[in-house]
């Protein structure tokens, strides 16, 4: 038995087809090649048994009846997805570190700028002065200016920090979180609906996929995110790919979803005053692990680890050794450990020196030179108000030159005070906790050597990762992205086929004119 000869035609056309279509991909490929996000697409071709096409036996031996134009995919691959996302959350973690450090290193550069430890030593230098002449009213009112210098370089030093944290919330909560975050979450999702339609309708979504993979791209610089692809079956024949993006927890196992299908959920910053708190607007619910408990969804902070989120976490919230760990205080030295190392300053300089004005300890804040800045007690002195008292502002000569009650004129008060100064004095927190012990200029270096050591740190971190992430990235354009060479080489190989194709239509035409001119013959 023949071949069919319309048959062989229908084979002709499916490989001209099938040629076109891989012409016409390798020229979408070379269109797009500087196209961001794109991702290389190919044609998947399959032969079309002979078996499949007839229902009855065939007393002959039948070759298979051409290609079949099975679908266009991208050339991706999801492992090197998933570590590039990954690298991605950990620079962007250190990025915003680095640059929020480095905001904080302005305000305590004591290089570039004439801070606190230039005005401690011009404090020492005026009651040295004035120890030579302690009963000169001018020297007195030197000596209280350059006291009062001090206070207000603290109240300007907590101030800029205070700044700085400000920033920190309103670039997290309005920027990072409000407009970025949620505004990503909720385009994937719009792009799952329209990516499922297109499935359902048998159409080829890849461009709408590229769309995606960049948003999961950028979500993922934002927070440690697992990308999940179920299958979801809509009809005994039909299965689609099913997207779920989680918030994911390497320590606990929790997955808290951010996206599910056309589902997401959104974040929220609130803010205290001394801390920040992560919380999440839930549209629907993930299933755990079985034995993990539900979570309150309303502090979701420390399942951050990292990306940007996590940076910005970490700056405002990090109270560093002030930190209560057990009870779940963020360790890192952020914005709330600078405020306190300032106040700590600031609260053992003014008992120090309270301390020494006040012989007779009978009455703790009536002979005090600093108070808060109410003026009324010199409990609770923070950097932020710490001030001269209103009886030193109003007297200058109230400060205690001497000890002795039998004469005047004595400077040995004034000389303790310049050597407290520059003897080693116990810095406690708030809570009677020793912090550090040195003089009062050896506690500022620490503080302002401890910003630099992190800056420097974060800073290689940054580096690192961030080379670790270059080469992450080249290693998927290698895979995915458009080779303009290998394209080219491709281009002339479906141009042959395509010509080869269209030479076997004309033979098989051919041999069709020269079978329907037979009837002509003897005429």
């Amino acid at each position: 038995m023949a071949i069919p000869t319309f048959q062989n035609l229908t084979t002709a056309y499916r490989a001209l087809a099938a040629s076109q279509t891989a012409i016409s991909t390798v020229g979408h490929n070379i269109s797009n090649a500087n196209t961001e996000g794109y991702t290389r697409q190919r044609v998947d071709t399959a032969s079309i048994s002979s078996g499949s096409i007839a229902k009855y036996a065939l007393n002959t031996k039948m070759p298979g009846w051409g290609v079949d134009v099975t679908d266009i995919e991208q050339i991706r691959d999801k492992f090197l997805d998933n570590r590039y996302r990954s690298e991605n959350s950990d620079t962007s973690k250190y990025s915003t570190v680095v640059d929020g450090l480095g905001d904080l290193s302005n305000v305590f550069d004591e290089i570039e700028n004439e801070g606190i430890q230039n005005q401690l030593i011009d404090l020492v230098n005026q009651l040295q002065t004035f120890s030579d002449t302690p009963t000169s009213a001018d020297l007195a009112l030197v000596a209280r200016t350059s006291a009062n210098q001090l206070t207000q370089m603290l109240n300007l030093y907590a101030e800029e920090v205070q700044d700085v944290r400000e920033q920190l919330v309103y670039d997290l909560s309005n920027v990072v979180v409000s407009t970025d975050f949620n505004s990503v979450v909720q385009n994937i999702a719009t792009l799952n609906k329209e990516i499922r339609d297109q499935q359902l309708y048998g159409n080829s979504p890849n461009e709408l996929l590229d769309k995606r993979n960049l948003l999961i791209d950028e979500l993922s610089s934002m927070a440690n995110i697992k990308v999940t692809y179920n299958t979801e079956k809509v009809t005994e024949d039909l299965s689609l790919e099913r997207l779920t993006i989680s918030l994911y927890d390497a320590d606990t196992g929790m997955n808290l979803g951010l996206v599910d299908g056309s589902n997401f959920n959104t974040l929220s910053v609130e803010d205290d005053g001394e801390k920040i708190t992560i919380g999440m607007n839930c549209s629907f619910r993930l299933e755990n692990e079985d034995g993990v408990p539900d979570i309150d969804t309303q502090d979701i902070t420390h399942y951050f680890a990292s990306g940007s989120i996590k940076g910005y976490i970490d700056l405002i919230n990090g109270k560093g050794t002030y930190a209560n760990i057990p009870e779940g205080e963020n360790g890192f030295r952020g914005v709330a450990y600078y405020t306190e190392s300032l106040n700590t300053f600031a609260r053992t300089f003014a008992q120090t020196f309270n301390t020494l004005n006040d012989t007779d300890a009978t009455d703790e804040d009536s002979m005090a030179l600093f108070t808060t800045d109410d003026g009324e007690t010199t409990e609770g002195i923070t950097a932020m108000n710490i001030a001269i008292s209103d009886r030193w502002l109003d007297d200058s000569t109230f400060i205690t030159t001497t000890t002795s009650k039998e004469t005047t004129g004595g400077n040995d008060n004034v000389l303790r005070m310049i050597e407290a100064l520059s003897t080693e004095q116990n810095f406690e927190s708030e809570d009677g906790t020793s912090m550090f012990s040195g003089t009062f200029s050896e506690y500022l270096t620490s503080v302002g050597g401890e910003l630099a050591l992190d800056s420097k740190l974060y800073g290689n971190f940054f580096k690192s990762s961030n080379t670790v992430l270059s080469d992450l990235y080249n290693s998927r354009e290698e895979t995915s992205g458009v080779s303009l060479d290998e394209e080219g080489v491709n281009l002339v190989a479906f141009q042959k086929a395509y010509q080869a194709a269209a030479r076997y239509f004309t033979v098989l035409d051919e041999g069709l004119e020269t079978l329907m001119s037979m009837g002509l013959v003897g005429r």
